[in-house]
């Protein structure tokens, strides 16, 4: 695994994941394939709590694997969404780069009330 020098990028390309956390279990909102030959500029994360009456908890872990096998690094640790409204839990200003073989997983508290949209730079 080599992430590619940033210095010869050729490609810049949008990408977004819009996902709906209808578990309380861990779930897939981006991941960066082994050998990609890219770096993911995670420019913004935005989690929507679509209940119109209870919050939500949400928990978001940046994991050094593609998938949540690996060692997990919290970047929101249950983070309460109150009903009808929407956190912004990474933006340009606090990008992260998602180097190859790593992932983001969401975690809520409540099945169906929490829907993340994740937008990001593909660098290769």
């Amino acid at each position: 695994m080599a992430n590619p020098n940033l210095n010869s990028v050729s490609n810049v390309t949008c990408n977004n994941s819009l996902v709906a956390l209808n578990t309380t279990s861990e779930t897939l909102i981006v991941s960066n394939a082994n050998a990609s030959g890219s770096v993911y500029l995670i420019e913004s994360l935005l989690c929507a709590n679509e209940d119109g009456t209870n919050n939500a908890d949400l928990t978001l872990v940046q994991y050094d694997t593609s998938d949540n096998s690996g060692t997990g690094t919290t970047l929101a640790k249950t983070v309460i969404v109150p009903a009808d409204a929407t956190l912004v839990v990474l933006s340009k200003d606090m990008a992260v780069n998602l180097l190859e073989n790593q992932s983001i997983y969401a975690t809520a508290s409540a099945a169906d009330d929490l829907a993340v949209s994740c937008y990001w730079k593909e660098l290769s």
